[in-house]
């Protein structure tokens, strides 16, 4: 990156976003997985699972924090490999980034406003988390189920913020190296012109200098000849 000092912090909140979302690729992958089980095997036969059941919250959550773990990693990755345009590959990758975390705060979040109409395992587990059916007379584990969807859920939110924060740094970093070749371009110029016009007034003040004798001898000598005539 062009500058030095933000390639640090750069690398702390890649990390810190990829180890968010990896937690939220295991809560969210974990409760479609218990919820695609239980949906083939019922032992309780009960409703437990409605027909009206949404899981594209999960599938949501899952594949943008896989896109977000991808990205931040080859944002990682450009960081370290010479060869690589880091500047631009930080940028587009946090760009990209973000975008995806703005999915996963956005998608899930309308797709809960429509509960109870339409649930979706968060709404689901969340309303019947402390009813007897979780007590052993049902299926055990919505209170699990309930507490890891929030989770995975609200852990898009830093991710969101984290994702921000390495845009803005990405940005500023392309703008700091784009204005800093001109510049650069610019200071030898004006070092040159500076150079060139120093020389010029070295040149007229040796001129001066070679001249002033010759002026002092003819001023002395007219007078001489106006004292001379008078």
């Amino acid at each position: 990156m062009a500058t030095a000092k933000l390639r640090t912090p750069t690398l702390a909140f890649a990390a810190l976003s990829i180890c968010l979302n990896l937690a939220i690729i295991g809560c969210a992958g974990r409760t479609l997985s218990f919820y695609n089980t239980e949906q083939r095997n019922n032992a309780w036969l009960l409703p437990i699972w409605p027909n009206h059941f949404d899981t594209r919250e999960l599938h949501a959550l899952v594949g943008t924090a896989t896109a977000i773990v991808v990205l931040n990693l080859v944002l990682v990755a450009a960081l370290f490999v010479r060869a690589l345009p880091a500047n631009i590959i930080v940028l587009a990758a946090s760009l990209l980034s973000t975008i995806c975390s703005l999915v996963a705060v956005i998608f899930p979040t309308l797709l809960n406003q429509h509960a109870p109409t339409r649930d979706t395992l968060q709404t689901w587990t969340c309303r019947w988390s402390n009813t007897s059916i979780d007590r052993g007379r049902g299926p055990s584990g919505f209170n699990a189920l309930c507490h890891e969807t929030r989770f995975a859920f609200y852990s898009t939110i830093p991710v969101f913020l984290i994702q921000i924060f390495v845009l803005g740094m990405a940005v500023y970093t392309v703008a700091v190296g784009n204005n800093t070749q001109p510049t650069r371009i610019m200071s030898d110029t004006e070092k040159s012109v500076s150079q060139h016009e120093l020389g010029q007034i070295r040149a007229q003040s040796f001129e001066t200098k070679s001249e002033s004798p010759r002026s002092q001898q003819e001023a002395q000598m007219d007078a001489k000849k106006g004292v001379q005539f008078a």
